[in-house]
């Protein structure tokens, strides 16, 4: 199956999934109202940020080490699942101590809140597991349908949830989410092998954590390391900006930013459909000639969003949001800009993956990340959400620039 082709069955599955998301903050938004709202999306950062780094880093490990193998044997991954698990339950157990770590507003956070995130690191690793290795089986199709059915769960949830429950059952609703797909992505590793995936093996604890620290869970391990540091910084370095308002501004602008934030992260559902199937594909043929044709779909898919973000950004702010706040305006144009350039810094990012050069990667949004914090709590303290977008525009450029020097440099030692 060509690159274009799986990038299309994600693009697709992405498109529902950023529908579904959308619709996911409007409920959202439209239950708790705009201080609420910014509340949970103050939050959802961090959940995000330690999922990825306690669970869904491994994933992408999984995926490069299963499309390298000529003779598949899924059971022997089984007990990276119980690894994974085991991580996400220390992620668990720090998790009510990170306010302390991000201070001003988020102190004065109920503490069911931060568990209530730490729920969402523990539901998500069959999930992560399951997409892992269906991302190494190349079963792009399947792999999409994961992220339909979680959605799909998502949404259904989370009203009645967030109308009984508040900002606790919006978040509730993402781990119940996360289970729902979880279950479903494991009957389609069974599907897409026919039968040859042990389930027996799977519920036997006792033996299957025997070897939990084999030496070959330990090399994906070791490798998802960087990944995981690498995509917990992303996360991290595309949020900071909301994080850093929440804190020092509270949760009424946190909302305002974060719609124009939620709006502009859009770009994001073109580059995922290209880098997901590029990183597997990279790390079999080491051929850089697919990040090229990666680039190219993503600006033809990504330039009709931009355009519109930056001369119609009251439209979707209204038709989302019920508001169109002018520096929320503003922001959204600024944002659309900084999107595009991290959207094409996530190819890159995928296919010095693929090459093997995972640390440099890590380090290129490590530095971005360091950068995009100094700037924000500069700039947000000066001219307020404003000034969060245009410290994530200036960071997202030298990022992008940063990447682009790095390929150029390895693809004269592959040549």
């Amino acid at each position: 199956m060509s690159l274009c082709k799986d990038s299309i069955y994600i693009l697709m599955s992405n498109l529902y999934s950023k529908g579904m998301a959308y619709l996911f903050y409007f409920i959202t938004a439209f239950l708790l109202g705009t201080e609420a709202f910014g509340i949970l999306k103050g939050l959802m950062p961090i959940a995000d940020t330690l999922t990825i780094f306690f669970s869904s880093g491994i994933p992408p490990a999984i995926a490069k080490f299963l499309a390298e193998e000529k003779e598949v044997d899924i059971n022997k991954y089984i007990p990276i699942l119980y690894l994974m698990i085991l991580l996400s339950v220390v992620g668990f157990i720090l998790t009510p101590y990170i306010k302390y770590i991000l201070g001003g507003h988020y102190l004065n956070l109920p503490n069911i809140l931060y568990f209530a995130v730490g729920l969402c690191v523990v539901a998500s690793t069959v999930i992560a597991f399951s997409r892992g290795i269906l991302q190494g089986l190349l079963k792009m199709k399947y792999l999409s349908l994961t992220w339909i059915v979680e959605y799909t769960a998502k949404v259904i949830l989370v009203f009645i949830l967030t109308l009984y429950l508040g900002i606790f059952g919006s978040l509730l609703s993402i781990s119940l989410a996360y289970l729902v797909g979880g279950i479903f992505g494991l009957y389609l590793i069974y599907k897409a092998l026919k039968g040859k995936f042990d389930f027996k093996k799977l519920i036997d604890i006792k033996n299957t954590t025997k070897n939990i620290f084999s030496n070959f869970n330990l090399d994906i391990l070791r490798y998802s390391i960087p990944i995981a540091l690498t995509s917990s910084s992303y996360r991290l370095f595309g949020d900071i900006d909301n994080i850093v308002i929440m804190s020092i501004m509270g949760g009424f602008w946190s909302g305002i930013y974060g719609y124009s934030s939620l709006i502009s992260r859009g770009i994001f559902m073109f580059a995922s459909a290209v880098s997901i199937p590029l990183l597997p594909r990279i790390s079999k043929t080491k051929d850089l000639s697919l990040l090229k044709e990666g680039i190219i779909q993503n600006t033809i898919f990504s330039s009709i969003f931009v355009i519109g973000c930056l001369f119609f950004p009251e439209i979707p702010l209204i038709a989302f949001f019920k508001t169109a706040n002018p520096e929320g305006i503003l922001c959204l144009r600024i944002l659309a800009i900084s999107s595009l350039f991290m959207s094409y810094y996530t190819l890159i990012s995928s296919a010095l993956q693929g090459l093997g050069y995972a640390k440099i990667s890590f380090y290129i949004i490590l530095f971005g990340l360091v950068l995009n914090i100094i700037l924000n709590l500069i700039l947000v303290n000066a001219y307020g959400i404003v000034g969060g977008s245009l410290a994530t525009l200036i960071t997202s450029i030298s990022v992008f620039l940063i990447g682009v020097f790095a390929i150029l440099r390895i693809k004269k030692h592959i040549i």
